[in-house]
């Protein structure tokens, strides 16, 4: 049936081929400005820093973006308030600022109940009945950013799009073209990315960033472990054989797969049921001394896929068959397992780069075949090395190093096969600096009266418990904001409107007078309400407090806890963010055509693209043409 199914797909596509071809040049037959050139490619590495591209010119590296930057630009482009990839893409793709597209941060509050959630996707589990009357549970996502993305305003006039792994994509949304979720697609456990590790001595536990098992000893060298699934299915047996030359097979149902000790396997299918449902997933493999397997993430199977990846729905499919499987997951590269010792350095990066190698081979495909208006693909690697490695330095030889000296080859391997007529864009959503001090806003707030907790409690482990919220006037949540109680829109909120603009001004005050030592920990602090503008400002944190270099909010900020010092430093492998002031994570602006602004924005890319391909930009966005 799946054979005759594609038969049938592939003659009613060549039936009304000739239809689609002369719609598409009616509607291109409407654009309202003459086109400026054949086709827009958008290469983006996400946090590539200007202090360090600048620092390699300097010393006589990445000759590929300097080429590009004297035949055409280059300049430090301005990220959002805050510079965090959700709402910077979320900007990039929609040309507007947060306060009309919603997205603040990575979570979200809910202020009814003081609980984070996902800021830009909502999902809700419900029971429908088929056509027997039988009962199936299903389960609908609704993507969370609002506005439009700038490829939807090109597809009214023909102008096809292939967007890939671009942020804040998920669930994908139709358009005229082929789209990749990226950012926020989550794993078969419903996460957005749980690991497995395996030990004889290992305990059936959970824990930040993965679950842990215990791998049963069956014979001499045969071993297995029970990967748990989603939630409703059986875990699944995986087998793991050690063969005479010190290397493992791994068996997976039918499938077997080689791998070296110590290395990263390919993907392995791995399959559960749920009732006659097979819910199918994918995984690698690393298995050290002892032996210990990590298994990452079980990832979407981009070839039979359980949520919606891709539009079409058969896009995930067709890369799947020409580039091989590939990495789902929206923040694939696994940062908890380095961070939990279950991963080495050398398997991180081994990760890494095989997935940076599955990114580079789709990009490849989508600009050596079809010819769409727009290209648009966002490599991470960029991004979770210097998340891991920044404390390394920088110098000749560091790991940041040989990663910006590959990703100026990728530069190079695109300008090769761009062709006549056809314009670059290279450019990352913000930069980098150090973290080294974790400052927890919500021992701040408590310390300094603004927070109160219950009689006997020192600290909250997590969701506020413990929190008096009939004496709190203002709590923090997410990376990047403090919310004011406010009274009739927080479940239990006391602070009235005429008491919070003071309140408001004395909390920023305080916090530009906090010091670690003689060093300024707060740069800046805004207030939402002067910075955006739209629908969705509401959805936004009430304070906005940018850190200084070396300084971010600590990690229990995000969920709602309260440690016991404001400040504390950061001993997690994570080294390097971009959570702080904003104007010390400028990212990058690459143009293969001259233009003369000197201070560009990541608003102003959604409307150049669209002008330079012929579509006048709407007004309501934000952004300027370049």
């Amino acid at each position: 049936m799946v054979f005759l199914n594609a038969i049938a797909i592939s003659l009613l596509s060549f039936m009304f081929w000739p239809i689609m071809v002369l719609i598409r040049s009616i509607k291109k037959s409407r654009l309202p400005l003459k086109p400026q050139c054949d086709k827009t490619v958008i290469l983006g590495l996400d946090g590539l820093s200007p202090l360090l591209v600048e620092k390699y010119w300097a010393n006589g590296d990445l000759p590929n973006l300097k080429k590009l930057a004297e035949q055409g630009s280059y300049h430090r482009m301005k990220t959002t308030t805050p510079g965090v990839s959700p709402v910077a893409w979320s900007s990039f793709q929609t040309g507007v600022n947060p306060g009309k597209h919603g997205i603040f941060d990575f979570l979200t509050a809910d202020r009814k109940r003081y609980l984070a959630v996902l800021s830009s996707v909502k999902t809700k589990t419900y029971t429908k009945r088929n056509l027997l009357g039988l009962r199936k549970q299903k389960v609908s996502s609704t993507l969370l950013r609002m506005s439009k993305p700038f490829w939807s305003h090109l597809g009214k006039y023909g102008i096809r799009s292939t967007v890939i792994r671009v942020p804040i994509t998920y669930p994908p949304e139709p358009l005229d073209g082929r789209l990749l979720s990226g950012m926020c697609v989550p794993d078969l456990r419903g996460t957005q990315g749980s690991y497995t590790v395996m030990a004889p001595e290992g305990d059936d536990t959970q824990f930040t960033g993965g679950i842990g098992c215990t791998l049963r000893h069956h014979e001499k060298g045969l071993w297995a472990g029970s990967v748990p699934g989603p939630e409703g299915c059986e875990p699944v047996d995986v087998f793991f054989k050690k063969e005479k030359n010190g290397n493992w097979e791994i068996r997976s149902g039918d499938e077997k797969i080689k791998v070296e000790a110590g290395k990263l396997s390919g993907w392995c299918s791995v399959c559960y049921r749920a009732g006659r449902t097979k819910v199918k997933g994918i995984a690698r493999f690393r298995i050290t001394e002892g032996p210990v397997v990590y298994c990452t993430a079980l990832h979407v199977d981009p070839s039979s896929p359980v949520v919606p990846l891709s539009h079409p729905v058969h896009y995930s499919r067709y890369l799947a068959g020409a580039v091989g499987q590939f990495a789902t997951l929206g923040l694939a590269e696994d940062t908890w397992a380095l961070s939990n010792g279950h991963l080495d350095e050398a398997g991180f990066l081994d990760m890494a780069w095989a997935y940076y190698g599955e990114r580079k081979r789709m990009f490849t495909n989508s600009l050596t075949n079809g010819k769409d208006g727009l290209t648009v693909c966002v490599f991470d690697t960029s991004d979770r090395i210097q998340h891991m490695f920044w404390g390394d330095g920088f110098e000749p030889g560091s790991v940041i190093h040989k990663m910006y000296l590959e990703m100026d080859r990728l530069v190079g391997e695109t300008v090769e096969r761009m062709k006549e007529n056809q314009r670059l864009v290279v450019m990352s959503d913000h930069g980098f600096t150090s973290f080294h001090t974790c400052v927890d806003f919500n021992r701040w707030l408590a310390d300094n009266g603004y927070m109160v907790l219950e009689k006997g409690v020192e600290t909250v482990d997590a969701s506020y418990h413990g929190v008096d919220w009939s004496r709190t006037k203002a709590y923090a949540m997410g990376l990047s904001g403090i919310n004011l109680n406010m009274k009739d829109r927080e479940g239990m909120g006391i602070v009235t409107e005429d008491e919070a603009t003071p309140l408001m001004n004395e909390i920023r005050e305080k916090l530009l007078e906090l010091k670690d030592g003689d060093s300024r920990v707060i740069r800046s602090v805004k207030f939402a309400r002067d910075i955006y503008s739209g629908g969705y400002v509401g959805r936004s944190p009430d304070i906005i407090p940018g850190t200084d270099t070396g300084y971010r909010a600590d990690w229990g900020c995000v969920t709602g806890c309260v440690g016991r010092k404001a400040l504390y430093p950061n001993d997690r492998h994570w080294n390097g963010d971009h959570c702080h002031d904003s104007d010390l994570v400028r990212g990058v602006l690459f143009t293969s055509w001259k233009h003369e602004s000197d201070n560009p924005s990541i608003i102003d890319v959604a409307p150049t693209v669209l002008k330079m391909l012929g579509v006048k930009p709407p007004g309501y966005m934000d952004g300027r043409t370049l």
